[in-house]
């Protein structure tokens, strides 16, 4: 039997530093039958130079320059260009570890499975390592459950890390809309793609090395936007009205819209009716985490408090 084609998409924006080392990894997987996409996504250093660089010295490597749209919209270029029977997404700041595609692949084989997900190995600013690992009874879950997992604050997974099949990045309505940068788009696009899977499966074995940018717009900047997290929630919401989810999920929902107003602490208004709605919800039982934070949002000066004495205790 042939070896399955995998490609391995790589979404470039002012990463001209870390992209040599990114591509080197794709590269130097054990699993040989794999093209590596690369999408510019209109970026303004000269990545897209290195990227051209890089498709003239292997035949294996292709490049697309587009205008800038976003993370979602650059994946999704790649997927339309892709060839391989199955995809791994790799941000351009991270690397594959060798074996990653190799071992992933054979998990989807072995047991029929839609996406594989790996763990990673996080790195921070200054190098320190850490293996960051699923939760031990977590093995093979249903797209129902797989669903179910990405609203629970706990259980947020990415859209790099795993191996999924082809087909599943081919349908449109997955994506978020274009142009819009919105918080957690990873955990949205899984959200939206759990319709379509039947087996994900999740291994306690490093896939990727991802390194922590304490500037990048995962971490600052879009999470402290509440409009951005309304037009979030709205679009959760109608997924899961839509597949008849919601009831059943509105408990685990509420907790991530708790955990998520956190990031908007300081400058939140309290007094908007969405974020009233959220503080004063009291159906359901929740996690004791949740309900202390949800306490502590109605008073911010309290949760500054409380911040600042856990930094000069930690550090």
């Amino acid at each position: 039997m042939e070896a399955s084609l995998i490609t391995i998409v790589i979404p470039v924006y002012k990463t001209e530093k870390t992209l040599a080392r990114c591509i080197d990894s794709a590269l130097a997987q054990t699993y040989k039958n794999c093209e590596v996409v690369i999408v510019d996504d209109g970026t303004p250093d000269s990545a897209g130079v290195i990227a051209d660089d890089y498709a003239v010295r292997h035949e294996n490597v292709k490049v697309v320059h587009k205008q800038n749209a976003g993370l979602a919209e650059a994946r999704r270029s790649g997927v339309k260009v892709a060839n391989g029977e199955y995809i791994i997404h790799l941000d351009s700041d991270d690397e594959l570890l060798p074996d990653a595609v190799e071992f992933l692949l054979s998990k989807c084989n072995e047991m029929a499975l839609d996406i594989a997900y790996g763990n990673y190995i996080r790195i921070n600013g200054k190098g320190q390592k850490s293996e960051i690992c699923f939760p031990s009874d977590l093995t093979i879950l249903s797209g129902e459950e797989f669903l179910k997992y990405n609203i629970t604050p706990v259980g947020i997974c990415a859209s790099w890390g795993c191996l999924a099949k082809r087909g599943l990045w081919l349908n449109d309505d997955i994506y978020p809309p274009s142009n819009t940068k919105l918080p957690s788009e990873d955990l949205l696009i899984n959200i939206k793609i759990s319709r379509y899977v039947e087996r994900v499966g999740f291994f306690n074995h490093p896939v990727c090395c991802y390194y922590y940018n304490s500037q990048s717009l995962s971490i600052t900047g879009v999470l402290s936007q509440l409009d951005k997290w309304k037009e979030y929630y709205s679009i959760v919401e109608k997924e899961l009205i839509s597949r008849g989810l919601f009831e059943n999920n509105e408990s685990n929902l509420l907790s991530m819209k708790i955990f998520h107003l956190s990031f908007c602490m300081n400058n939140l208004d309290t007094s908007d009716p969405w974020v009233k709605n959220i503080i004063e919800d009291k159906r359901f039982k929740l996690p004791p985490k949740y309900r202390l934070i949800q306490f502590l949002i109605q008073y911010p000066r309290l949760w500054e408090f409380l911040r600042d004495t856990k930094r000069r205790i930690f550090n």
